[in-house]
């Protein structure tokens, strides 16, 4: 009786240590993408290009978020996990704040880079806590939970900073968001127990070289990673670039594009994180190789919902099609995510999801929305305002490209007898 009590405890322990890192994972999204919803505000304030906005948006957060994606997971992999994410949490907390007292795009880009070191400890940070905290036959639903933290930061948070930019200013949007964030962070550091690890921390004579080598090694890693890339690619610079477009193509106003795109990105991402885990969870236990035909599944299906997005006249319909191609979108990362610990040992889960991250997020965040500005600079000539329109329905061709990648992932996963859970010998 005892140690079924003990048991119980544990869970429910582990369940709220879940809803406080899923807390993070709110504010995680909020502060990335907050720039995305006043994107206009911002760019008439500051006299930006589509451009610039993209360059400060995307890729001035992607360049330290990558570059020290990797040194913060070798400290997650060795240290107090629980003490480097608080630590993360307040310090892009504050940078946030200090994004809203910019004056002009070089003091923005340089507060939109503190906001990328800091967010880099965060998800391969709590990704390696939550392989410690759940068995492998829910993990894939822990990380759901997780992740849909991060959609209604997409969601509910959105649209409060929408609602906040259009009363307030966006200056005093996003200061709010960056200051909401550091209660969070004393409840992290004080509440929060470092679980014990499921395997032995390595060696210290294990460099970060031989790590990297050890997964460059494994075809079945390396093809998720690919497609993880190219799929943030698209999903990244959709993500920063929808609020602009529905305000130009469809004359909508901040509040309703917050409002909208809050049900429509919002709702649609959390129900995909929650399905796409609970539906892993379930086609894994009949064939491994559904950890990687569920993102591929994703990623397919989800191409031509985001196309239509673009291409009808009426903004119910794109919503409501943005609605449908969220759920497919966020399922097919949510379950990408937790494919990668598969064919890693837990003591390089960080280090691991650190690499894909810098990988994904350099093209994804730092490229996706920099690259779909330039197109449509250059398509204004002859598109007018319907240019931006032309560069996001071309970029959804790329969601087939990732889709290949996992089909190519199951298969290098078979050859190399890797269904199972993590802890092969490299």
């Amino acid at each position: 009786m005892t140690n079924s009590t003990d048991e119980k405890g544990s869970t429910r322990l582990a369940y709220y240590w879940l809803a406080l890192l899923a807390s993070v994972s709110f504010f995680n999204y909020l502060d990335r993408m907050v720039i995305a919803v006043l994107a206009e505000p911002i760019k008439a304030d500051l006299e930006l290009t589509d451009t610039q906005l993209g360059l400060v948006s995307g890729f001035a957060f992607a360049v330290l978020y990558s570059l020290t994606g990797i040194p913060l997971a070798r400290i997650a992999d060795r240290g107090s996990r629980v003490s480097l994410l608080a630590a993360c949490l307040g310090f892009w907390s504050l940078m946030t704040a200090l994004s809203g007292m910019a004056r002009n795009m070089t003091e923005l880009f340089l507060a939109r880079m503190g906001v990328g070191i800091g967010e880099a400890g965060c998800v391969p940070t709590a990704h390696s806590l939550i392989g410690d905290y759940f068995p492998p036959e829910r993990r894939a639903f822990a990380i759901g939970l997780f992740q849909s933290g991060g959609q209604i930061g997409l969601t509910l948070g959105l649209a409060l900073a929408g609602w906040a930019g259009q009363e307030f200013g966006w200056r005093a949007a996003v200061i709010g968001c960056g200051l909401l964030g550091l209660p969070v962070t004393l409840l992290t550091l004080f509440t929060m127990r470092e679980p014990r690890r499921n395997r032995p921390t390595p060696l210290p004579t294990e460099t970060v070289i031989s790590v990297l080598k050890a997964l460059a090694g494994r075809a079945t890693f390396v093809h998720l990673v690919v497609g993880l890339t190219i799929g943030s690619f698209t999903a990244f610079g959709v993500t920063q670039w929808l609020a602009a477009f529905y305000m130009r193509s469809h004359g909508l106003s901040l509040v309703e594009v917050g409002g909208y795109g809050a049900l429509a990105g919002g709702l649609g991402g959390i129900f995909g994180a929650i399905l796409g885990g609970l539906v892993l969870s379930v086609a894994r236990k009949r064939d491994a190789r559904w950890e990687y035909w569920g993102p591929m599944a994703g990623y397919t299906l989800s191409a031509p919902a985001f196309a239509l997005v673009f291409l009808v006249p009426g903004y119910g319909a794109a919503f409501g099609l943005q609605f449908v191609g969220a759920i497919l979108l966020s399922a097919a990362t949510t379950t990408a995510l937790s494919s990668l610990q598969t064919p890693v040992e837990p003591h390089r889960r960080a280090t691991a999801i650190a690499l894909a991250l810098l990988i994904s997020t350099l093209a994804g965040l730092g490229l996706g929305p920099t690259v779909i500005g330039a197109v449509s600079d250059s398509l204004a000539p002859r598109l007018g305002v319907d240019s931006l329109r032309g560069a996001l329905l071309a970029s959804t061709v790329l969601l087939l490209w990732a889709a290949a990648h996992f089909w190519l992932a199951a298969g290098a996963s078979a050859r190399a007898g890797v269904e199972g859970a993590a802890g092969s010998a490299p």
